[in-house]
């Protein structure tokens, strides 16, 4: 196999939110059998947002910066 590839990780991974000298989100890699937990930061677009305060626009935000939303020309 030639070119290149990408590792998709399930949406449904098991999530935690750690505070402490270390925080934020992170989704659980694996759950080891005596207990521990290998975790990775989670990084979903909706985490990344939420990691740096930002919310999506509404519409009439997005209208304001961009002008009217128009009506698909069918092309796309």
């Amino acid at each position: 196999m030639t070119g290149t590839s990408a590792i998709i990780k399930p949406m449904d991974q098991p999530h935690v939110k750690l505070s402490g000298d270390i925080e934020g989100p992170y989704v659980v890699e694996e759950t080891r059998s005596d207990g521990k937990l290998v975790i990775s930061p989670d990084t979903s677009a909706q985490a990344i947002m939420e990691r740096l305060g930002h919310e999506p626009a509404t519409l009439a935000e997005f209208e304001a910066v961009h002008g009217a939303v128009k009506p698909s020309d069918g092309e796309g």
